[in-house]
């Protein structure tokens, strides 16, 4: 491969592979480990080998369907539903762009309490199959 393009794709195509299998690998190890653990619904537990200690932390992740919250919200108090559901506010990223020229004034307000920065650049790669020196076919 003389081409440095193709070099740094095929690296970072290695790279995507040695990280799935590695992956793969530590979640089998750790599915070996918590096996091998005490179970619990929530909370830590610890065991000690002779070489090692481990420790386990088990928890329930929760989700709200919004629909469904928007139709009881109002059958429970706002005391006890703030008790248990908090709105995080996040940016409409459509809609505070479109602020920037449909209403330059809400938009320099807005802009005082949200900080922007660039995000990391995502890179997707195909494989291409050659065809001959000049055309390319997607290999499939």
């Amino acid at each position: 491969m003389s081409n440095p393009l193709d070099e740094a794709i095929s690296a970072l195509a290695q790279a995507k592979i040695t990280e799935a299998v590695a992956k793969d690998a530590r979640i089998k190890a750790e599915d070996a480990v918590i096996a091998l653990m005490p179970k619990k619904d929530k909370g830590s537990v610890s065991k000690r080998g002779d070489e090692y200690k481990a420790a386990v932390t088990y928890g329930i992740n929760r989700s709200v369907d919004g629909e469904a919250l928007a139709a009881i919200k109002r059958q429970i108090s706002p005391e006890l539903f703030d008790q248990a559901i908090r709105y995080k506010p996040e940016v409409i990223e459509k809609g505070f762009t479109e602020l920037k020229d449909s209403n330059p004034e809400a938009y320099a307000l807005l802009a005082q309490a949200i900080t922007s920065k660039p995000a990391k650049p995502q890179v997707a790669i195909e494989r291409l199959k050659a065809k001959n020196a000049d055309n390319y076919e997607l290999a499939a």
